[in-house]
């Protein structure tokens, strides 16, 4: 329902030209999810993109899913001791990727709290300011948090929401909650008329981006 998709592209070229940056993915559940944060890790260091793709990992599982560093080096470690080579071909390179520093996991104690985005500590904030190239938040949950879970008008520009974003902002998001920002109205009135439980079923996405706040 939105595609910010062009822009995120212009931004990796912007990245791969100056020889790769600092990439930040806020990460959510271990288990699948966790292994396709992993190749999303993998594409952009092995496309230029990134030299360095940190993990911004929980610091305890507040909810059973979330994904821990241990989590990380655990599902490298299964992939590479299972019966598929070509997974476990996967799982040894990023086995190096971490070895050699591409991978990097934080665990700050912010990501498993209930605040909104623009409410990170400010020691995160300012480490994010001055390092980070570009953040990728993932999952219904951290949307809202990117929203600080307010009804905006559905319409209203994402950029202008998550104005106060330390670095570029990515959102990717699957519906499953009654609010959202950036939406033209012509594509929500047709996902209304299409399906009655849109907003909350998972069957509708939005890709946003919202550049560095332009006081930082």
């Amino acid at each position: 329902l939105a595609d910010d998709t062009p822009a995120v592209l212009a931004l990796l070229d912007g990245l791969r030209e100056k020889g790769g940056g600092v990439v930040d993915l806020v990460v959510d559940n271990a288990g699948f999810e966790l292994c396709t944060d992993l190749l999303l890790a993998e594409h952009l260091v092995a496309s230029g993109a990134a030299k360095t793709v940190r993990f911004r990992v929980k610091h305890h599982p507040t909810f059973v899913s979330d994904a821990l560093e241990k989590d990380v080096d655990g599902h490298i470690a299964s992939l590479a001791a299972g019966a598929f080579p070509a997974a476990a071909r996967v799982a040894e390179a990023w086995r190096e990727r971490r070895a050699s520093g591409a991978f990097v996991c934080f665990a700050e104690p912010y990501w498993a709290m209930p605040y909104a985005l623009w409410r990170m500590p400010s020691a995160l904030r300012d480490e994010l300011a001055s390092t980070s190239d570009l953040i990728v938040v993932k999952g219904d949950a951290n949307y809202r948090r990117a929203l600080g879970d307010r009804p905006w008008p559905l319409d209203a520009p994402f950029a202008e929401v998550c104005s106060y974003a330390p670095a570029p902002l990515l959102c990717l998001r699957t519906l499953k909650a009654e609010l959202g920002c950036g939406m033209a109205p012509e594509k929500t009135a047709a996902a209304a008329a299409d399906d009655a439980t849109w907003l909350t079923d998972g069957k509708w996405g939005v890709v946003h981006l919202a550049p560095k706040c332009a006081a930082e």
